[in-house]
Formats: structure tokens, sequence, C-alpha cells
């Protein structure tokens, strides 16, 4: 799903000078070897609530999150992991209270990041959240398309990543970072214009990524989805099924990888495979109760809808078009998308019969 509902819990492009780089978290083995006892502890405590988000358990994650917060309220991590599960559920629904709780926390992790640097200006990791912080900032402007705001965000994370890469060269995390803006600074749809100036960084992007995806920080696991679908892009796909099969068998059942495996058949042309996949994501989410899952299920269904149409069975695909296209649309800004391209496919579909009619093929001769 990494067009509409993305494993990442936080995406940022950085419009920055070669360098720049951005960076999400992600569920993921311990911090680094450098990090205080303190660190390492809170390390552990993060793992649970980054699991929880992992498997789409995000009341879980939001509480383990907030415990984290009450143990230790000077500790910049707590808040940004906050922040990180209200903006995976702002981008899934449109609730004022998960924007509040966004804005709340990701203010709080910045400022005490910076706090942090200001006493200790050799603290790698107070630099490395700082930049988590700042990018998700960044990425929060680019996807309400305030650009500007995007490049001058950008701009501060970029310094926060070079800062703590070069105190603490072994700092993993931080190439993931770098992995996602070499790779994407050519290849976002509205970063396309500049990419004869800034060059193909992208094998650089993918080295930085698979460095990342094999390390030990928090961003493991959300370096190897990206690595996923950066691969895909780059029509890699047994590299990137290796991948996506290590992470299913290591959470077994977490729908964002089972979405991404689906649409990486989908992706490749493998449309019969791909439909069989979301038709089996629809019936499990259909099966649950929940609104996260019901919008799981709602966009499963739109994906075999997809197939139907690549496959030719028109009639399915505008009878599933039809069905899609008149669901509720849960307060959520992936299904109002859902709902727009169903209907414009329910008119492509009856355009194409209607130019049949009006233009019938010319027989072959015999």
């Amino acid at each position: 799903m990494r067009y509409a509902v993305s494993p990442a819990i936080a995406l940022f492009m950085a419009l920055a000078a070669p360098a720049a780089p951005f960076a999400a978290p992600a569920p993921s083995a311990a911090p680094a070897a450098s990090y205080s006892g303190e660190s390492l502890r809170r390390g552990r405590d993060a793992r649970r609530g980054l699991r929880a988000a992992a498997t789409g358990r995000y009341g879980d994650a939001i509480r383990l999150f907030s415990g984290m917060v009450k143990k230790s309220p000077g500790d910049a991590a707590g808040y940004f992991f906050l922040a990180s599960v209200y903006n995976i559920l702002a981008g899934h629904f449109d609730d004022v209270a998960y924007r509040e709780g966004f804005d709340r926390n990701i203010s709080r992790a910045l400022a005490l990041s910076e706090e942090r640097i200001k006493a200790d200006p050799a603290d790698a990791e107070a630099h490395l959240i700082a930049g988590l912080t700042m990018g998700m900032l960044g990425m929060d402007a680019a996807r309400g398309k305030s650009y500007v705001r995007a490049f001058v965000r950008s701009r501060r994370s970029k310094r926060y990543f070079e800062r703590a890469v070069a105190l603490d060269p072994g700092l993993e995390d931080a190439y993931y970072g770098l992995g996602l803006y070499y790779f994407w600074r050519v290849r976002a749809k509205w970063l396309r214009q500049l990419a004869p100036l800034l060059g193909d960084t992208g094998e650089k992007g993918l080295a930085y990524m698979r460095r990342a995806a094999r390390g030990g920080g928090w961003l493991r696991d959300l370096a190897r989805i990206e690595l996923v679908y950066s691969l895909y892009v780059e029509k890699e796909f047994e590299e990137a099924g290796r991948l996506i099969d290590g992470l299913i068998e290591d959470y077994p059942g977490q729908p964002h990888y089972l979405f991404a495996r689906a649409e990486g058949y989908f992706i490749r042309g493998d449309f019969k495979r791909a439909k069989a996949m979301f038709g089996r994501l629809r019936r499990r989410f259909m099966r649950t109760k929940g609104r996260v899952e019901a919008l799981f299920a709602d966009y499963a269904e739109w994906r075999v809808v997809r197939c139907d149409y690549r496959l030719g069975n028109l009639e399915a695909a505008r009878r599933g078009a039809v069905s899609v296209g008149a669901k509720p649309d849960m307060n959520s800004p992936l299904i109002r998308r859902v709902r727009a391209a169903a209907a414009d496919l329910v008119n492509l579909i009856d355009n194409e019969d209607d130019a049949r009619d009006r233009f019938p093929a010319p027989r072959k001769p015999k």
C-alpha cells in the first residue's frame, strides 16, 4: 500500500543540497551500542510500542509511548514516537484528536531534542531525534502542499543528520534518511523537474538504504520496507521479493507488508496473482471489526477492481467500481481518493464501451 496506506510512520522528501537526509521511526532491534544505559532501557520500551504500531495496534502503541513519556517527561524520544503514531492515524482519518495529538507531541519532541543539543553539542542521538522530528514536520508540510515550508524544514533536517553522522559514523538509522533522500530526490513526482540539476543518485540511495536495512537501529524494518518499494521502482523484483518475504516471516499477518507483497505482483503485471492476494486481504479484514480494518478491507476491494480491469474483466471491474464508489468515506482522505478513482474508472469503462459501439473494429480478412 505504498501509495495509500504507507507502512512508513513518517515520509518526507528533502529538498536541500546533496547529503540532505530524511527519516522516520519503525519497529526494529536495539539502538546503537554507543547509547547510554538509560537510552538502551528506553530502547526496549520503544521497541514494544513500535511493534504494536507495526501490527496496526495503534491504541496499544499510544498507551505504551504515553507510558514512556510519563516515566521520562524530559526525553524527546517518547514524544516523537507518540507523534509518529498520531501521524499514521491522521493520515488515515481526518479526526481533530489525531491532528492535535500530532501537533502537541511533535512540538515537544523538537523542543526537547534541541535543548539536549544546546546542553551537549556532541550528542549524536539528540541530533538524530531532532532530524527525525524536523523530517516529519517537513513531511507534514509537503502533505499539505506547502512546499516552501517543506524546503526550509528539510534544510534544518539536513544539518541535524549530517551532524549526527559526523559525531557517530556508526549511527545506522541516519543512513536510512540519507538513502531515502538520494533515491527519491530525483524520482518524487514533484521533484522530477530538478533531476537534470541534481543528477541521478539512485544507486547511492539504494546503497544507503541497504546499509540501514542490514543495521540494527530503530529504523531497520522501515528501511527494509522502503527499500522494497524503491526496488519496485527500479524493477528489481527478485531482491524486493526476498526482502518482503523476510519481513512477513518476521511479522506474520502484518497488513502493510502483505499489501506490499500483493502490490509488487500488481506492479510487475501479474494481475491474476495480485488479485488473489488482495482478495484474501479483503476477506480477512471484512471478518474483523474496527475502523482501521474496515479501511483496509475497502482498499483491498479497490485493488481487486483494478486487477479485474487490467485482466480485461470489464463487467466485473465496473460492478466493483460502482460498489467501491458507493461506500461511506469513513472521514478518511484515503477512501475519498479511492471513491473518486472508482468513479473515474466507471466513466472510463463506459466511454470504452461507447467507443466500441460507435467505432467497431474492422473485420479481419479471411
